[in-house]
């Protein structure tokens, strides 16, 4: 039986805005910063695939042929989720409210920041509001895939 992590588990356990850098990252006031080193399942493995359900065409995948801690899935959230939407991904969405949903929330996230205008959408947009990362569940496909969980609040 794989158990994972108490830190990515739905819960109260870790604030992580996914507009913001990794350092922002803030953990439960009872638990050292050190967790986030620790493996996130146990037993250990070396690839973990992550569905986001409101956007199945970008999976994420976490690799570590030494183990994957928290660490690495938190960073590749981070990583896979503040990536530039090409255009062809967009059309790929169309017709459709998530791309307009995705440029609203791209012109309010971006609106004080000329630099952050500069880059365009990013995949986090098509999330809208919902941008605190509240936890991983199993896939309920049997398969070992695991899916994310995002929420407008902490």
């Amino acid at each position: 039986m794989i158990v994972l992590h108490p830190l990515l588990s739905r819960g109260p356990n870790i604030m992580f805005n996914i507009t913001r850098d990794l350092a922002c990252i803030q953990l439960r006031p009872d638990c050292p910063p050190n967790r986030i080193w620790e493996f996130a399942v146990q037993p250990t493995v070396s690839r973990m695939t992550i569905i986001i359900s409101e956007l199945p065409a970008w999976i994420i995948e976490v690799m570590n042929p030494h183990g994957i801690t928290v660490n690495d899935v938190l960073h590749k959230i981070w990583e896979t989720l503040n990536r530039g939407v090409a255009s062809h991904e967009m059309q790929m969405h169309r017709p459709s409210h998530a791309v307009n949903a995705a440029v609203e929330s791209f012109r309010a996230r971006s609106r004080a920041d000329q630099r952050e205008h500069a880059l365009g959408v990013k995949r986090l947009d098509f999330l809208g509001p919902r941008i605190f990362f509240v936890g991983l569940s199993r896939a309920r496909d049997g398969s070992d895939s695991w899916n994310i969980h995002f929420s407008q609040n902490v």
